[in-house]
């Protein structure tokens, strides 16, 4: 029996999230779709990230077992031919019967883009969080910083969350103005509440605005309180960026 890794990337925007379910259409469940199709066998699949309906991927990692016999280069062109348009496996790996997506990773990055032009983008419009207010970066960056460290995110987790705790712990979170009037907000921790990135990225959006200031940033950690946080971020501008292990 072989454990092949996989690393896909993929728009969400047509998806209902990673996970399978019963009647709504998932990246997993075209996953599984493909593997059957190649295989004739039905397989467990295994995701790093179970992202959120609308929520994107640039390096997704997935595992699988399988003792169907074929080189895994071949496999990967043909898992991508069977798939459709908006998912594409990038790499694929035989690796140790051990071998686990979700289990074995050390840190998760991801990236969420905000376009801050004057109008809304029609080309970009699923991949990115339209805010036409001037937004203050230099102050969005020195709030970003508040989140770096073991804390507890209670107040950036959504009200479905199923965590046993909200202890997570942040290494990085930069802020940056990219080219074409993009803002690009890049977080890496080990593992993150649901939802807790995009009300990251709401909070910090309104702090640019001015609609809440730095010293409002400890107290809103502190009060471990989903309503003393600001909005949830729209899942279109997210992408799982990295995940290492």
């Amino acid at each position: 029996m072989r454990n092949i890794k996989l690393v896909l990337e993929y728009d969400g925007t047509a998806y209902t999230g990673w996970q399978i379910q019963s009647t709504l259409p998932t990246v997993q469940g075209e996953l599984a779709k493909a593997i059957k199709t190649l295989t004739n066998v039905e397989t467990r699949i295994v995701g790093a990230s179970r992202t959120d309906a609308g929520v994107h991927a640039m390096a997704q990692v997935a595992n699988f077992r399988t003792d169907f016999d074929m080189p895994v280069n071949k496999m990967e062109v043909s898992l991508n031919f069977f798939l459709p348009p908006d998912i594409a496996i990038k790499e694929a790996t035989d690796m140790p019967e051990d071998f686990d997506a979700r289990r074995d990773s050390k840190a998760k990055t991801y990236l969420y883009r905000v376009y801050n032009g004057k109008h809304r983008s029609a080309v970009m419009r699923n991949l990115c969080w339209s805010v036409h207010y001037p937004l203050d970066v230099e102050v969005m960056k020195k709030g970003a910083e508040f989140f770096i460290g073991e804390k507890d995110f209670s107040s950036f987790r959504s009200a479905e969350c199923d965590a046993n705790h909200p202890v997570r712990e942040i290494s990085s979170f930069t802020v940056e103005r990219a080219d074409n009037d993009f803002i690009e907000f890049r977080v890496k921790g080990t593992a993150f509440l649901r939802h807790m990135v995009r009300i990251l990225a709401g909070t910090i959006v309104t702090l640019g605005r001015g609609k809440i200031t730095l010293a409002d940033i400890p107290r809103i950690i502190e009060a471990r309180d989903r309503r003393k946080a600001s909005l949830t971020a729209p899942p279109r501008g997210l992408f799982l960026k990295e995940v290492e292990y």
